[in-house]
């Protein structure tokens, strides 16, 4: 096994995430050599030793055997192909000067360098993919494994070379690298960062940034790359040519996690999915999506055609679309051939993502016969929140949203967001409040009503105490970020509406409203409240309304919000019955 320092590349700091310690598999068999490389071995001894690396990291590829190690030195290297080979390829590592090598003193390949890229860069130019991933040996065990590489201003970054690989390269890892500034302005190939087209890859804290391609000019996942892990990347300012996936475009299965993707944008007059474009399974957690454009819609997320994807503890905010777009700034789910998508979203924050478009929705936008559902989330500052096109469903439940929508245990109110002008997007509460800019605690003023009201039946056990016994909405609940309960349970107001005056009067239990007087009342949120009615002699109760139905004395109701119920009573009068109101007396 080797260890790698773990790296936090942003987005962790923020959702309160531990930073990922990698120890990979190298699978490599007892006989495996370990090959030294290091561009400032000028000599004529080129043995691929501590004493002699060789200067060519290309030699040493073309030299090693399958399972080999390669251990690089910080320099710039030229484009490389792994020709068919399973190997790993480690970067950052001190090496030693030209002069060292004269003299038969040999570099330092003991330890990697901490930082991201490890000063070790590899780079096609313009004319040239500068790594290229190839397998021909279908039976033989297959891996690649580059750590600590800088893949910088080449035609495509890190290409797998779908034309002349079969079966295609798998087991694909890459981590602790820098990918920047690959691609051709106005190219609408696919890809420009990294492209891969076999299962099992890892793509794992790296810096993916200023790419310009085609579809997906960040990363690029084929149909054919199934179980691919995405985690801790920062994956920014990428320019996609093409009309789909500015920063990330993702076929096949995938996980993604942790990952900050921001500044990712399609440029064309029409897009859709400037930060991330789904076109077949993906389960997405505890990621930053912010400031990211397609002209159409899907600024922050589109789920494509057939796709079906799980977001849960996500960030999505400030995303836009052009002025004329359809809407879904924040998320757009569509329709199409092979059929329709669907959405889970739970326990995430959709915020300020706001369009001049032409249906609305700027949070969520759901296109024909595609389905949404929506727990214990915030919908804030987005203009409109939803948009539900015809034949397409949303389900929204215990979530807040400035628009309001029905559901159970819905609200709408402001949330009280600690700073969302910094992108703070925590809770403000007077019992306490992560702060991620001084990673300390703090006690406000006020106390967001999005705070302990989430599905009863939903996990709150990642919360610190006090905690309400009750998930948090939004982004941080069910985190050791989530703000803190201030002791007073969320309550929710029953009004009574008595239709009758002084024929009858309602009770409740427990003890609240007594109207004649008292019509209504605050009661702890999820409490079930009777609603007893009883008639003055001489008159008769004859039916419940709104939040009660039917004609029965006692009437429950669960208060999971505000809610409104009616009693109407009646007197018997000559030639029959009459409403006992005075103002339809004679």
């Amino acid at each position: 096994m080797i260890g790698l320092k773990p790296r936090c590349n942003g987005p962790q700091g923020r959702l309160g995430l531990l930073c990922v310690a990698l120890s990979l598999p190298l699978a490599t068999p007892l006989t495996a050599a370990t090959i030294r490389v290091d561009d400032d071995n000028t000599t004529t001894v080129q043995q691929g030793t501590v004493q002699y690396p060789y200067n060519s990291l290309q030699i040493a590829i073309d030299q090693a055997a399958n399972g080999d190690t390669i251990q690089v030195a910080r320099g710039t290297y030229g484009n490389i192909d792994n020709k068919n080979k399973a190997l790993t390829l480690l970067g950052g590592y001190p090496g030693a000067t030209a002069t060292d090598y004269q003299a038969g003193v040999g570099g330092d390949f003991v330890q990697q360098s901490a930082m991201q890229g490890g000063d070790t860069i590899i780079s096609g130019g313009a004319a040239q993919i500068g790594v290229t991933l190839t397998r021909n040996t279908p039976d033989a065990a297959f891996f690649l494994i580059f750590d600590r590489l800088t893949v910088s201003a080449s035609r495509k970054g890190i290409l797998c070379d779908n034309a002349v690989s079969w079966p295609q390269a798998k087991d694909v890892t890459i981590s602790n690298s820098i990918i920047e500034n690959n691609g051709l302005p106005g190219d609408i190939s696919l890809g420009a960062g990294i492209l891969l087209c076999g299962e099992n890859a890892t793509i794992i804290n790296n810096l993916i940034r200023n790419n310009q391609g085609g579809r997906g000019a960040g990363l690029t996942t084929l149909g054919s790359v199934m179980n691919v892990l995405i985690k801790g990347n920062r994956i920014e300012n990428n320019i996609c040519y093409d009309d789909h996936g500015g920063g990330i475009y993702l076929a096949g299965t995938a996980i993604l996690e942790d990952n900050l993707i921001s500044g990712n944008r399609i440029d064309l007059g029409y897009g859709w999915g400037g930060g991330v474009l789904i076109l077949g399974t993906a389960k997405m957690s505890r990621n930053i999506i912010t400031d990211n454009y397609a002209p159409t819609y899907g600024g922050g997320v589109f789920i494509d055609e057939g796709a079906t994807a799980e977001l849960d503890h996500e960030l999505i905010y400030r995303n836009r679309i052009a002025v004329g777009g359809y809407g879904g700034a924040g998320l757009a789910v569509d329709n199409g051939a092979p059929g329709p998508s669907h959405l889970t979203l739970t326990n995430s924050t959709v915020a300020e993502n706001v369009s001049d478009n032409r249906f609305g929705g700027s949070g969520l936008y759901i296109d024909n016969v595609s389905t949404a559902t929506v727990r214990n989330s915030v919908f804030w500052g987005n203009g409109t929140d939803f948009y539900v096109r015809t034949g397409s469903s949303l389900s929204v439940t215990y979530s807040l949203s400035q628009q309001g929508w029905s559901g159970a245990g819905n609200l709408s109110q402001d949330p009280l967001f600690a700073n969302p002008t910094t992108g703070d997007f925590h809770l403000r509460s007077r019992a306490g409040r992560y702060n991620p800019a001084t990673a300390s605690w703090v006690i406000d003023a006020e106390h967001s009503p999005a705070i302990d009201v989430g599905d009863p039946s939903a996990a709150f056990v990642n919360e610190p105490a006090p905690n309400g016994a009750r998930v948090n909405l939004g982004a941080f609940g069910n985190t050791a970020q989530a703000s803190l309960s201030d002791g007073t349970p969320p309550t929710h107001r029953l009004t009574l509406t008595n239709r009758g005056g002084p024929l009858g009067r309602v009770v409740s239990t427990p003890a609240g409203i007594l109207c004649g007087t008292t019509c209504s009342a605050l009661f702890v949120a999820g409490t079930q409240v009777v609603l007893t009615a009883s008639a003055t002699p001489g008159s008769v109760f004859t039916s419940w309304g709104n939040a009660c139905q039917g004609r029965q004395t006692d009437c429950i109701v669960t208060l999971s919000e505000d809610r409104l119920a009616t009693a109407t009573f009646m007197t018997p009068g000559k030639g029959g019955w009459w409403r006992a109101m005075p103002w339809l007396k004679q």
